[in-house]
């Protein structure tokens, strides 16, 4: 007969269960991030792992200062190196390399220290894995938002493009606008999002009749005012997966100063069934096979060549768009979870 786990807290506050004399200790887990910006790449792969791991071992979530508005309801403690409010021990992970202060990592003294980069700001990285060699902590193990982004470092780590939500992030019956052959796109809103020859693009589709929707886009609104067939969103300012289910195509590049690390929002498009017009460069390009699941594009004329392809044949489009959803639910799907929450709750060797 299987024999009943006794659950009890021991001492120092962590939950044990004892079964046969044996103690089976939940790992202690300790996640820092800014939480800052609600819409951000990093504080929704936070919030994600906080979903993720919570059931599964002992997790406070840490930031510096008081989170955006909108995540002002997660339960978080407030770092304080001054006041010594700091994470003790266990598995300590840094999404992001946005730590101010770092010298307090050493009175930290976890057993094991994870960074999540998903910036390209490799000098930023170098500084912290170099404090953490002479401070004699843990050696970092890194967490990277694509093989792309990895092979940037030519560092090892571990590959996590982050956790989807495939039943939020799926096809719904779209609402058109008296026909018109919608595309959109949606990001954070700021200038390194944005390729400055996108102008041109959005001018020409509307010129040729398709309606063009941005959100997260006003830097370019003072530039595209007189084009009637352009809407202008705020950041946030409609859910995601609304957004996405109101457009016919989803086209992405970004500024050429910025490489990419991943691309959470074309993976969301792609799982919305829609087709995607993405430029290269990205993270994202390792889940494109041209033609198949999505187009790649190098200049802002073949991106208007292969929008007016899709709009003239809803039938490729509609192939194309459940190539793509297919692509995402078998790379990110529940067996990648599983790897995911295996990596972190991994006891320190």
């Amino acid at each position: 007969m299987r024999q009943i786990l006794t659950a009890q807290i021991s001492t120092d506050g962590k939950e044990t269960s004892v079964e046969s004399g044996v103690s089976l200790r939940r790992p202690v887990l300790h996640f820092l991030n800014p939480l800052s910006n609600a819409f951000a790449g990093s504080e929704r792969r936070t919030i994600n792992y906080l979903a993720l791991l919570s059931s599964r071992s002992n997790l406070t979530l840490w930031a510096e200062k008081e989170p955006h508005r909108e995540l002002a309801g997660l339960p978080f403690h407030r770092l304080d190196p001054v006041g010594g409010i700091l994470p003790q021990g266990g598995t300590l992970v840094l999404v992001g390399i946005y730590v101010d202060r770092i010298h307090w990592l050493e009175r930290a003294r976890p057993d094991r220290l994870i960074i999540v980069y998903n910036t390209p700001a490799l000098v930023r990285l170098r500084e912290l894995l170099d404090f953490a060699s002479r401070a004699g902590l843990p050696r970092p193990e890194l967490v990277f938002p694509s093989e792309t982004h990895r092979a940037s470092t030519g560092l090892p780590g571990f590959v996590d493009w982050g956790l989807f939500d495939f039943e939020t992030f799926k096809p719904t019956q779209r609402i058109r606008d008296s026909g018109r052959f919608t595309v959109g796109r949606m990001s954070r809103d700021e200038n390194i999002k944005h390729h400055p020859q996108d102008i041109r693009l959005y001018r020409r589709l509307a010129k040729r009749g398709v309606r063009v929707r941005l959100m997260g886009a006003s830097v370019f609104r003072e530039r595209l005012q007189d084009c009637e067939a352009i809407e202008f969103l705020d950041t946030g300012q409609v859910a995601a997966s609304a957004f996405l289910n109101g457009l016919d195509a989803f086209v992405y590049r970004v500024h050429p100063m910025w490489s990419e690390p991943s691309g959470r929002v074309v993976v969301e498009a792609m799982a919305c069934e829609l087709p995607v017009v993405v430029g290269r460069g990205g993270g994202y390009c390792e889940l494109i096979e041209h033609g198949v699941n999505g187009f790649l594009f190098d200049t802002h004329a073949e991106a208007e060549e292969y929008v007016e392809e899709l709009r003239r044949d809803p039938i490729l489009a509609r192939r194309v768009g459940r190539a793509a959803r297919a692509t995402v639910l078998g790379r990110f799907g529940q067996a990648h979870a599983d790897r995911v929450g295996d990596f972190f709750l991994r006891r320190p060797s």
